[in-house]
């Protein structure tokens, strides 16, 4: 037979014969393979472990104080945080009780599991005034914040960063919190809802079966919203007027159901969507709750209310004014309320060119600047009033001080009126308001983000840190070297003062510069007002020793937690 060629194309496959390799001294054997085999997944396991490890763990801007054993530790500060919430009820006092009050430094920084950048703290009133009022353009809003609010308000003020039409919606309502509109239009409002309360109050502290302690929040939630809606929208209410019938009933022994107005179901709208704002906040992931929050029945209920009745009012004024003529549309005197005014505006404007008016209705910028308002204006001035008034309960000296000097200003049994009261000269008022919103630390903190590189305090903030700042500061602050402050703060020392002892001290309650709360002359306005009609009418008497607890729950804003009075009526 012909030998056939095994290295021949023509070859059958089952004729090729590979040369069988001979084994080589320093090849390994099979078992050899193996273990090289797990030897190196070993070592790309390892070198695996520390990549994520390293992604994993909080990663500390450089330059800032840090708690060292939550840098080492995936949970971060997270641990710490959670058994001090748990025993307050407050989310920011008790991140700067493990951070920076803790740590004995003015700043600091809040480590998150290393997928989130670290927050920093910041608790000196002098800087924290610097960076409000002189450093806008290294600081905005944060979207920490923006996260929250824009899902709820997309359009709202409160959701926007600083853009040029932010600054176009901003001048739209600036005219509404002026002193002069505010105490043409808004004072009275406020008046009778206050002179309401104190009606409410007579009848709770005057009977038998109520002349005890009683919770005042709630009252006091319905007395602003009263005011806030009828300043606002130039409508009523009427909780508390409900109120009032409804205890005048059962007082006469011939209980009634009166048809609930209008303020209840609005209540219950401004209630939840403060309720959710304050639970999407506590979650991991802000942002994604409060988007997935608008996808639910309850919340489109609540737009759905809310733009109804806010609607049919914007139709009526714009209505009234489109019977107006030119010279009559000219003159702010028609306006009764915030709405009017804006409303009145855009009419006059049409008619000037000649312009169809665009539906107001259909402006989502506009109907969301007035939810903030309402939720804003109703819920932080509620809270800011329980607190006065537990103060006025704990500080019986500054109680009988600011009585006298109310019965000085207002001599007689004459009911003070809202014009009275908004252009009397009483200094001792003015400082028991200052310092009621100081110690109430409503608003307890605000969020900031640097816009570029920057510093404070000696220590680098890198470009899109987010800084929280603490508002309530009530205590000495921590002592800060001049010479790391920031310019501006240096330059402004002598205007300011240094720490609590000066202006800085002061004025964190509300904010302050170009972001600074837009409802802080009306809310000094509701205050005086109210005040000055309660101080005058009732004392806040000693409240038994289980009542008298200082503790706070924060929501959206900080509340007692016992909001209790006993009233004695004068």
């Amino acid at each position: 037979m012909t030998a056939y060629n095994s290295f021949s194309d023509n070859a059958p496959f089952s004729t090729i014969r590979e040369p069988v390799p001979q084994k080589l001294a320093f090849m390994p054997s099979e078992m050899e393979n193996t273990t090289l085999i797990y030897a190196l997944l070993g070592i790309c396991s390892v070198i695996l472990a520390i990549a994520v490890s390293r992604v994993a763990y909080p990663r500390p801007y450089p330059g800032i104080p840090y708690n060292i054993k939550s840098a080492s530790r995936i949970t971060g500060d997270i641990p710490d945080l959670v058994p001090v919430i748990s025993s307050t009820n407050e989310f920011s006092n008790s991140i700067f009780a493990i951070t920076t009050q803790k740590l004995g430094s003015p700043i600091a920084q809040f480590l998150f599991p290393g997928m989130q950048k670290p927050l920093i703290i910041l608790e000196d009133p002098r800087e924290i005034e610097d960076i409000f009022l002189r450093r806008n353009k290294e600081f905005d809003k944060a979207p920490m914040t923006i996260n929250i609010f824009q899902p709820m308000f997309p359009k709202g003020s409160l959701a926007q960063y600083t853009t040029p039409e932010l600054r176009a919606q901003k001048r739209l309502w600036a005219d509404v919190m002026t002193a002069g509109f505010l105490h043409r239009a808004t004072a009275p409002r406020i008046h009778k809802a206050a002179l309401e309360l104190v009606e409410l109050w007579r009848l709770k502290a005057t009977t038998t079966c109520t002349n005890k302690p009683f919770t005042v929040l709630d009252d006091i939630l319905n007395t602003t919203l009263d005011a806030i809606w009828s300043s606002v929208l130039g409508d009523e209410a009427g909780t508390i007027d409900y109120s009032i019938k409804k205890l005048q009933s059962e007082l006469n022994g011939k209980p009634q159901d009166f048809n609930p107005p209008r303020g209840t179901f609005i209540r219950e709208e401004v209630d939840y969507i403060s309720n959710t704002i304050s639970q999407v906040s506590n979650t991991p992931a802000p942002k994604l709750a409060a988007k997935v929050v608008t996808y639910t029945p309850r919340y489109r209920k609540f737009r759905r209310t809310i733009t109804r009745e806010i609607s049919s009012l914007m139709k009526a004024a714009v209505e009234k004014f489109q019977e107006l003529e030119l010279e009559s549309l000219d003159n702010s005197d028609a306006d009764q309320c915030m709405m009017d005014q804006v409303l009145r505006r855009q009419v006059l404007q049409a008619k000037k060119g000649n312009n169809a008016l665009v539906d107001p209705t259909k402006d989502q910028t506009m109907l969301d600047e007035l939810f903030v308002l309402l939720v804003g204006g109703h819920d932080s001035t509620a809270n800011a009033l329980t607190w006065f008034i537990r103060f006025m309960e704990a500080y019986p000296s500054v109680q009988t001080q600011l009585r006298k000097a109310l019965n000085n200003a207002f001599p007689g049994n004459k009911v003070p009126s809202a014009e009275e009261i908004t252009h009397s000269d009483i200094p001792y008022l003015d400082a028991a308001i200052e310092e009621g919103f100081r110690l109430a630390g409503v608003a307890k903190a605000s969020l900031r983000q640097a816009l570029v590189d920057t510093s404070i305090l000696g220590c680098p903030i890198p470009k899109g840190a987010e800084i929280i700042m603490n508002y309530h500061i009530n205590r000495q602050p921590v002592p800060v070297d001049e010479s790391k402050r920031s310019e501006t703060c240096r330059a402004n020392v002598v205007k300011t003062g240094d720490g609590l002892q000066g202006r800085a001290g002061f004025d964190l309650a509300f904010g302050g510069g170009y972001r600074g709360c837009v409802g802080r002359k009306l809310a000094t306005l509701e205050f005086r007002i109210l005040i000055t009609l309660l101080v005058l009418n009732f004392e806040f008497v000693d409240l038994p020793e289980g009542m008298k607890n200082m503790a706070a729950t924060e929501k959206v804003f900080r509340q007692p937690e016992k909001p209790f009075a006993k009233l004695k009526v004068l």
